[in-house]
């Protein structure tokens, strides 16, 4: 089998930073992303979307501190046996804060604090066979510190790159009807220069 990207629009955030940073100036932008995918010789095909504007300000030559709300879904669809759908979205907002050292050079490595909380549901549809519909609501929160880089191309354009988390992370899941919750965990460290955890950003000034 194989699979196969359409379509793929990266994260990419417009945002205000005056020289790359100036006590406070404000700053708003947002990152969004679409992916298509299908197995070769299968009636399987999924997709999924992000959508997350935001909005800060740089409390300091140095600190800078932000809110983002963040929007996603997905969506799979099988063909094949039972033929269903499974669709999910998630509503949420996330809080940071970002320490870049070296202020005034070009090139500036950053340490941050990133909070964020999604509750979501993920839907099962049945179009064919005898499978039962249903529902789950989900709830994810992440306290995580994170490690990146800001490099200044322009005096009011910056890239800027994160590369590496460190963190708490719970996901609860409950289905539609039941009294309880499942609930899991994990604390751990991840560094990825070019996989999930890698995403880049272009920041411009109001």
């Amino acid at each position: 089998m194989k699979h196969i990207k359409h379509l793929l629009v990266l994260s990419l955030m417009f945002v205000s930073t005056l020289a790359i940073s100036q006590n406070g100036s404000i700053y708003i932008g947002g990152a969004a992303g679409f992916n298509a995918h299908s197995v070769k010789d299968s009636d399987t095909k999924s997709s999924d979307w992000t959508f997350s504007p935001e909005v800060g300000t740089w409390l300091s030559d140095n600190l800078q501190v932000g809110i983002g709300l963040k929007l996603s879904g997905t969506k799979d669809d099988y063909k094949s046996g039972l033929n269903y759908t499974v669709t999910s979205s998630r509503t949420g907002a996330t809080l940071y804060g970002r320490y870049f050292f070296k202020p005034g050079a070009p090139f500036r490595p950053f340490i941050g604090l990133n909070i964020d909380a999604l509750p979501g549901k993920v839907k099962t549809d049945f179009t064919g066979g005898t499978g039962t519909d249903s529902e789950t609501k989900t709830f994810d929160f992440g306290v995580n510190l994170n490690a990146g880089f800001g490099y200044a191309i322009s005096p009011k354009w910056m890239v800027v790159g994160s590369f590496a988390a460190l963190g708490f992370n719970s996901h609860s899941v409950k289905a539609d009807g039941a009294s309880e919750k499942s609930v899991s965990s994990d604390f751990g460290l991840n560094i990825n220069t070019l996989g999930n955890r890698f995403t880049i950003g272009f920041y411009y000034t109001l």
